[in-house]
């Protein structure tokens, strides 16, 4: 794969593959017919994880330990052409196998009405539209060309063929299946013909269901008595949420009265889509990313008349730099409308562009759409949101924000507002709101839906910085400077020129300009517009070209109230007790460590934190495995001697004396049978780069090619030399960590230290590192406004919306005298949360404290304390209280303080001292999963 996946799609194509095994091995021992479901929310990345497990299915993964189906062919069946040709571009996208012949796409075709082939092929991927198997289609006629052979009987003599294995894979698998199917009646009839059979015909052997909306395909698999229905393959949310596919937060912007002011909201989103250009162009320059091209996507309500359109158009040119000359009015706008006629306002060309072009078509910095456009239509890229759509119509909000969510990059930025889509709804207010957000956060009536977390939707945000302590002299010298980087990055003016007006316009066309259709006409139909670009060599037109020119030094902010929120000592104070918090990721446990090893150095290699590693690791292993048929000689001679002479019977049968005679004898391995005894290594190192690096070290030591492949097909075969070498390899690979610990925090960009920090979770040594001090961001502006936080907005205060128990445990903490400062600790996944590793019912999870406080110890030293509010009711309580446990007592100086507070439904707040040993004790040893007689026992205190 060319695509990294992430540690939930990896787990899911595993469980997939191996599925995807036992179906077809059902199949052929006894004819059972079986349906599995890969069930994922939004941005999980269904057609990664899909063309991940068909990888699986046509080449084998040793680090699964999995073997090539050589018979197994894909039917991909969609609802539409368009959707087959996004998934078969993205598959070009993120297979390098699948797509390994790019001038015919020898593994990828598109089923059209001149596909004349007898039986489908092994190890390739055919994509069929629904559309096509319909009564009257040329797949279901037959023609000449085909011998009046339709499609049925291609798939009726594809699946009874021995020499084939066929899986059929269902795009949105919810909308044509189920008792409550959204699809006509004759689709649900094409879809029951393709999985049951028909008129004799065979039916499916294994159907996998893609769907975020998996109940209607489950039901309707389970209805079928000939059909097993295995255990679907379930992504949760909160690991697509966390893993930064998506963007932490939704910002919905909406007036607090019902004036009009569709006007002042369309100016606010111009200037956040200016602000995330700017973005989005200096942080893709410093971390060596690819281009981002944001684009800004403007809902119009469904009657606009295009001089309507014009004006918005007018509006939002004389707003974002780069859309005023005569090339960007021709150029930078595009539409999306369901009547797919290219628009003439004015001055501006608006044309059609297909949905699932619009990621691509990178010129298109403006694009008008109405409803939720259509399904499986996706646009990273899109930032921000301007909607002219009232309250009465919320969900064609929700869908479209659902399609705006996705990361540009598949990973976070850690800046607030790069990591986050703003939508401005002009025609809503607070009250109107909820069911926007219960729709976005999973609480309304599709919770799979969801594509933000409890937190991640924010109403009317509001600016937060990081309150750094500065005076009257500190903005005087910060405006010297500025003044100064001000006049060195302006050139001189020329004789005779300083006095011309700026323009971004071109020189005036002489044509005379098109009339603007009248108000409420039709649409102006032109010439199809040419193909949008490709994503990946399309030209750019962004806002900020760093080669062209300097960044620009930002004008100091005038000083505010969260500039003397704290004394520079107190500051200090802060920050050193901040950075000084240990966190621990929560470890994974690698599939391979051959493999795991292998990718750990060769990210070093490449990212160039230790060119040598690759090789250092090849000359290692060689050593590593003399070392090891040295040390287990007595078991390794053992297995070497059956391979070299394979122990044999002959059963000689004397038909005349009807006597049976038997003789015990060995087959000698000639060269080719060594060479085929040897494949296993491959697999077992997972790949080739190891056994040919041993084979290599024997050629240069004097030992013969079939020595080589005698001691490999030796090696693997030895459990006790096996259990060596994994062991070794996961140390070497915790060692090229330590090594490399202190270069990755610095020398990587944020896309490779993720991949860094994904792959040193593998190493069974705990891996430190530490939180990220948190930046500029937008929170939500509900809820009381408190002091002393870290962040705060330019009156010195923090919004934040809070209940019974957390209000009760900030007031309490920041009453008290050696409280400095808080930190309101975000909920989400980011390198700025602080979490804890625990053991809970569904695997290792991790914890995150409400609050850390920053308090003044007796010697005048600024120390984190953890002050924890949490009902002593909830299930979870008991793990969280040992994940502390075990945090606390491996790193037992790292906080002041930490307690956890036991909520009560009566309001009697007791507390739990978790640095305390009898607690701790107490905990370890504690049987019930009711904690509420730790917090009510002797070892509690009241909270005060």
């Amino acid at each position: 794969m060319r695509a990294v996946l992430k540690d939930f799609q990896s787990a899911a194509v595993e469980k997939l593959s191996r599925s995807l095994r036992r179906m077809t091995r059902d199949y052929w021992e006894d004819g059972r017919l079986s349906a599995t479901c890969l069930a994922a929310p939004t941005g999980a990345g269904k057609t990664v994880m899909s063309a991940a497990a068909i990888e699986t299915l046509f080449f084998g993964d040793d680090a699964m330990a999995l073997d090539p189906d050589p018979h197994a062919v894909v039917l991909w069946l969609s609802e539409s052409p368009a959707l087959n040709e996004q998934t078969r571009n993205r598959i070009m996208q993120v297979s390098d196998k699948l797509s390994a012949d790019f001038t015919d796409y020898s593994m990828l075709h598109v089923i059209g009405s001149d596909f004349a082939e007898e039986r489908l092929r092994p190890r390739n991927v055919y994509f069929l539209s629904k559309n096509m198997l319909s009564r009257n289609g040329i797949l279901t006629r037959g023609t000449e060309a085909t011998s009046g052979r339709t499609f049925w009987d291609v798939l009726d003599t594809t699946i009874r063929d021995p020499e084939r294995n066929l899986y059929l894979f269902i795009d949105e698998a919810h909308r044509g299946l189920g008792p409550e199917a959204s699809a006509p009646s004759d689709t649900a009839t094409i879809y029951a013909n393709l999985i049951d059979g028909f008129e004799g015909r065979a039916a499916m052997p294994v159907v996998v269901g893609v769907s975020a909306t998996p109940q209607r395909f489950v039901a309707a698999m389970q209805e079928r008595n000939d059909r097993d229905c295995m255990s679907p393959v379930r992504v949760a949310p909160s690991d697509v949420q966390e893993s930064g596919l998506l963007k932490d937060t939704i910002e919905l912007y909406v007036p607090d009265t019902d004036t009009a002011v569709e006007h002042q909201y369309l100016t606010l989103a111009c200037r956040r889509y200016n602000e995330a250009c700017e973005r989005w162009a200096a942080y893709c320059v410093d971390n060596g990313e690819p281009p981002v091209s944001p684009l800004l996507l403007v809902q119009t309500a469904d009657h606009i008349s295009d001089g309507a359109l014009a004006g918005l158009c007018d509006q939002i040119s004389s707003l974002v730099p780069g859309l005023k000359s005569q090339l960007a009015f021709e150029t930078s706008f595009a539409n999306v409308f369901g009547e797919h006629g290219n628009i003439r306002a004015g001055r501006y060309y608006i044309p059609y562009i297909r949905p699932e072009n619009v990621q691509g078509a990178r010129l298109t910095r403006v694009l008008f759409a109405k409803e939720a456009v259509s399904n499986g239509w996706d646009c990273p890229r899109a930032e921000v949101l301007f909607s002219q759509r009232t309250r009465k119509d919320p969900t064609y909000i929700t869908q479209l924000i659902g399609r705006m969510v996705r990361t540009p990059l598949a990973h976070r930025t850690d800046d607030g507002i790069l990591d986050s889509v703003a939508c401005y709804l002009p025609n809503f207010n607070p009250q109107t709101t909820h069911e926007i957000v219960d729709y976005l956060t999973g609480n309304g009536k599709e919770p799979e839906a969801a594509v933000a977390g409890k937190d991640g939707v924010l109403e009317n945000p509001q600016d937060v910085s990081p309150a750094v302590p500065r005076g009257r002299d500190d903005y005087e010298r910060q405006m010297a400077e500025w003044s100064e980087a001000a006049r060195a990055a302006s050139p001189a003016p020329l004789p005779g020129l300083d006095d011309l007006p700026e323009t971004e316009d071109a020189p005036a066309a002489t044509t005379e300009p098109e009339p603007v259709p009248a108000s409420g006409s039709e649409p102006t139909t032109t010439p199809e517009p040419k193909p949008a670009p490709n994503p990946e060599s399309g030209p750019v037109n962004p806002l900020y070209q760093p080669q062209a020119a300097p960044r620009p030094m930002p004008r100091p902010e005038p000083l505010t109230k969260r500039d003397s929120s704290f004394t520079p000592a107190e500051w200090e104070g802060i920050k050193a007790a901040y950075d000084s918090i240990p966190v621990r990721r929560n470890p994974k446990k690698a599939r391979n460590e051959f493999r795991s090893l292998l990718d750990a150095a060769t990210l070093m290699d490449t990212t160039e934190l230790l060119q040598t590693a690759e090789h250092d690791v090849d000359e290692q292993f060689c050593r590593e495995v003399e070392g090891a048929i040295a040390a287990e000689r007595e078991a390794y001679d053992a297995k070497r001697a059956e391979i070299e002479n394979t122990p044999m019977v002959k059963i000689i049968l004397d038909r005349r004396r009807n006597q049976e005679d038997r003789e015990k004898g060995v087959a000698p391995i000639d060269d080719d049978g060594i060479e085929k005894a040897a494949a296993p290594a491959r697999r077992e190192f997972s790949g080739d780069e190891l056994p040919n690096a041993y084979q290599r070290f024997c050629l240069e030591h004097g030992v013969d090619i079939d020595e080589a492949n005698l001691r490999l097909a030796t090696i693997v075969r030895t459990s006790e030399i096996m259990d060596r070498l994994r062991k070794w390899a996961a140390e070497y690979r915790g060692d090229l960590f330590d090594v490399t610990a202190q270069g990755a925090r610095i020398q990587l960009t944020a896309a490779r230290r993720e991949e860094y920090e994904q792959l040193e979770r593998e190493s069974a040594r705990h891996r430190l590192t530490h939180l990220a001090w948190p930046t500029a961001t937008k929170v939500a502006g509900v809820g009381k406004a408190w002091p002393r936080h870290i962040v705060q907005r330019d009156d010195g205060l923090y919004p934040l919306k809070l209940n019974a128990a957390e209000r009760h445990v900030l007031e309490t903490e920041l009453d008290r005298p050696y409280t400095v400062a808080f930190y309101r600790n975000p909920s989400n996944n980011s390198t700025y949360s602080f979490s804890i590793p625990y053991n809970a019912s569904n695997g290792r999870q991790a914890l995150r404290p409400d609050f850390i406080f920053f308090v003044r110890d007796g010697d005048g030293v600024i120390r984190p304390s953890i002050v924890d509010p949490h009902g002593d009711f909830l299930a979870d309580t008991l793990g969280k209280l040992r994940g502390y446990v075990e945090y606390l007592r491996e790193y037992p100086d790292a906080f002041k303080s930490a307690v956890m507070v036991g909520c009560p439904a009566n309001g009697d707040y007791r507390t739990l001292d978790l640095l305390d040993s009898k607690v701790q004790d107490t905990i370890d040893g504690w049987s019930e999963v009711d904690t509420r007689g730790l917090f009510s026992g002797p070892l509690s205190h009241p909270y005060m």
